[in-house]
């Protein structure tokens, strides 16, 4: 479903991958380092939901501790997920590659701590866009939507000052390990919508006309399967690809209306011309 730029009310972003850089780098950089194949992390991440250790430490199921990694590394090291995944690429099944589920954790965690240098700064823009003849109301809710982890209270992670910091570029969070429930599941991206909509309500006095309905909100996710379920519901999506996530904010400004560079610094996109990466013109997003 698409709506033209003039009743989009919402932004909704993913936080990993999205905002902060995504933690796939340090699994790719494991997986090389381990002589994995590349993907099979991800791939059996995905097919040991929804009973895995990665769906239950996202839904707050489970503490963050020594019992999560050992059974992140079984799901991880599991030999009929492996087989399936050998079968899939058309490969010989050879020995199951030793992975440390807790090192890989933590390096996943470390590299996703750095903010994105395109979404980051066009959250910011986005931030300062007012309605007109609205005395300076913001124009737009802007939402996070994300899959996440409750982490050791005495973790240096745990309420740190980068994290204060992210959560202070939003104004609703929803979080998975916080709401019980993870994307790709339905009822998070409708609990998304709703807290998006009071929000805006607010903002309005109170005035219910002033909500927000599921195809007034557009999604910025690098999951594809996350975006397809948004869409179920009614939510517009925009892929995030890894290494080229400016892509995703020109695409952004089109769905808002925006002149060319409206959400980037300034100097930016003649840099990506020079470049011979931008050509001026909507970047479909293949979900």
């Amino acid at each position: 479903m698409t709506s033209s730029s003039n009743t989009i009310k919402a932004v909704l972003f993913d936080i990993g991958g999205v905002v902060v850089l995504s933690p796939m780098i340090a699994i790719a950089a494991y997986e090389k380092r381990q002589n994995i194949p590349s993907g099979y992390i991800n791939h059996a991440i995905v097919r040991s939901a929804p009973d895995g250790a990665w769906s239950k430490i996202e839904r707050g199921e489970i503490p963050l501790d020594d019992k999560f990694y050992e059974k992140f590394t079984r799901d991880l090291s599991n030999l009929q997920i492996w087989s399936q995944y050998c079968r899939s690429k058309g490969q010989p099944e050879a020995t199951m590659p030793a992975i440390d589920g807790k090192f890989l954790f933590w390096e996943m965690m470390r590299v996703s701590r750095e903010f994105d240098p395109y979404l980051a700064h066009a959250i910011r823009r986005i931030r300062e866009m007012k309605e007109p003849g609205t005395r300076g109301r913001r124009k737009y809710v802007v939402g996070a939507l994300t899959n996440d982890y409750k982490f050791p209270e005495d973790h240096e992670y745990s309420n740190d000052e980068r994290g204060r910091i992210l959560r202070s570029l939003f104004d609703v969070w929803v979080a998975s390990s916080e709401v019980g429930m993870r994307k790709p599941e339905r009822g998070v991206y409708e609990l998304a919508v709703r807290e998006i909509s009071e929000k805006r309500t607010s903002w309005y006095g109170g005035d219910k006309t002033a909500g927000v309905s599921p195809n007034e909100v557009v999604f910025s996710d690098d999951i594809g399967m996350n975006l397809k379920e948004a869409g179920r519901v009614g939510i517009q999506g925009i892929r995030v690809l890894l290494g080229e996530t400016w892509k995703a904010v020109r695409e952004l400004e089109v769905k808002l209306g925006l002149p060319e560079g409206s959400l980037f610094e300034d100097g930016v996109v003649e840099k990506l011309k020079r470049e011979g990466k931008w050509n001026g013109t909507r970047v479909a997003s293949k979900i």
